[in-house]
């Protein structure tokens, strides 16, 4: 998923050829007539004259069309667009910009043919017929020796080449990407410590061993969110485990699609592709006046987007809708695999790097509950509460409200974004801190640049 600051509505609120949210030839914080990691008066990552990431005249990460209100029981369809990049309409991580041809998409990895489509969410059966098929279900483990997985060929044309071998040089993944941009730099050079957190099978081959990264085993200690899976892959029993566990999670989708999807409906079309400016609402800040925070969602957005869908790549886990397509979400879901859930992973990210800068902990971290002013909270007690639980902070609120929502949409199980926020956990941990067990010095920098954005309290 593609979520840069860029990429929201207000891009920097700034018209082309100028540099970002300052007066025309001076940037922040740095000398007159530079703008961060570009040309002079170009706008951050973008060519002149060029909405930034977008190609003209396309929204971001959406086909050209506007989403009316949906408070009523139906999502207007849009005109489906042919791609002149790999569908994102942005910065994307996702290839080659003209070698998958003229793939018309909705949005990031999703074709034309999942474009919004209303569907009434009326449950009242009648004519012998269900509301909706929501209890006929394939088994994903119906055949224990042949489980059901996410397939290369069943991966976005621009995303396929995730299910080949880890490329260290993020070769194909940087094609898109202004690679001026402090962001994409941060995540390359987290990149560079790929066999300390990347998710590896298990080999016994003694040309080429293999086992599961540091963070990898982190990330699967909470046996808790592999419990989809099974345990001893091919066991009979254990299948039938993984089946009921997964049966379950349904069910809760089916409740949510019962209970609040209408209600979110809105809402959650906004976050399918941006959730950048939420957290702009959420935090009431005017973009303009803070470039290097919105650069600091970036970095999020880029790290979070190359680990988490590096991490899909290895799970292959099916989407929900697939497996009950009385689900019927609006639109998509996603070329890619469900677990873990990138909009948890990045949402999560976002927020903790956020938390990093002590002006915005102080004003939107974890409070304590007589009030006062918010800390950033620390590892241990972020992760010894689950998924769902009260944290006391506005900005992992908002984090679980965008997880929370893809639920509500029918896309991700519940154990996809309780993973997604445990692995922005493991990733911010090890590269966050000044003293961080993986180096991302352009990370650093934008946060000492944020940091001064943001007077103590």
């Amino acid at each position: 998923m593609v979520w840069n600051a860029q990429n929201s509505p207000y891009s920097f609120n700034v018209s082309p050829n100028v540099s970002p949210n300052v007066s025309p030839n001076v940037s922040p914080n740095v000398s007159p007539n530079v703008s961060p990691n570009v040309s002079p008066n170009v706008s951050p990552n973008v060519s002149p004259n060029v909405s930034p990431n977008v190609s003209p005249n396309v929204s971001a990460n959406v086909g050209a069309f506007v989403m009316p209100s949906m408070a009523a029981t139906a999502v207007a369809v849009p005109v489906a667009v042919a791609a002149h990049n790999t569908g994102a309409g942005g910065a994307t991580g996702s290839g080659f910009i003209g070698g998958y041809g003229q793939v018309a998409r909705f949005e990031y990895a999703t074709p034309a043919g999942l474009s919004p489509l209303p569907w009434v969410m009326d449950f009242a059966e009648g004519d012998g017929w269900p509301s909706f098929p929501d209890a006929l279900r394939i088994n994903p483990y119906a055949y224990p020796d042949k489980p059901l997985e996410w397939q290369p060929g069943d991966w976005d044309p621009a995303l396929r080449f995730w299910s080949l071998d880890f490329d260290p040089q993020l070769t194909e993944w940087l094609q898109d990407l202004n690679l001026g941009a402090p962001s994409v730099m941060a995540a390359r050079e987290f990149a560079r410590f790929h066999e300390h957190w990347r998710a590896k099978p298990t080999s016994t081959d003694r040309y080429a061993p293999s086992e599961p990264s540091e963070m990898q085993l982190e990330f699967e200690r909470d046996e808790g969110l592999l419990m989809w899976r099974p345990a001893k892959p091919g066991g009979r029993d254990e299948c039938v485990a993984a089946a009921l566990v997964v049966r379950r999670e349904l069910d809760e989708m089916v409740d949510l699609m019962r209970d609040d999807r209408m209600r979110y409906l809105e809402e959650l079309a906004q976050q399918s592709g941006q959730i950048v400016p939420y957290f702009v609402h959420l935090m009431g800040i005017n973009p303009v006046n803070k470039p290097w925070t919105m650069e600091l969602m970036n970095c999020a957005s880029a790290i979070g987007n190359l680990v988490k869908m590096q991490y899909k790549s290895h799970y292959r886990r099916v989407r929900p809708s697939f497996l009950c397509p009385g689900l019927t979400p609006p639109w998509g879901p996603p070329q890619h695999p469900s677990f873990p859930s990138g909009h948890s992973t990045v949402a999560h990210l976002t927020a903790l790097l956020l938390l990093e800068v002590k002006g915005i902990a102080q004003r939107f971290g974890v409070f304590a509950p007589n009030g006062g002013r918010g800390d950033k909270p620390t590892k241990s007690d972020f992760l010894a509460l689950h998924y769902g639980e009260n944290q006391r902070s506005p900005l992992l609120w908002l984090a679980w409200r965008i997880a929370k929502g893809r639920e509500r949409l029918g896309v991700h199980y519940a154990s996809d974004s309780a993973a997604g926020r445990r692995l922005a956990a493991l990733v911010w941990d090890r590269c966050a801190p000044a003293d961080a067990a993986f180096p991302v010095p352009a990370l650093q920098a934008v946060l000492a640049r944020a940091k001064a954005e943001w007077p103590e309290l």
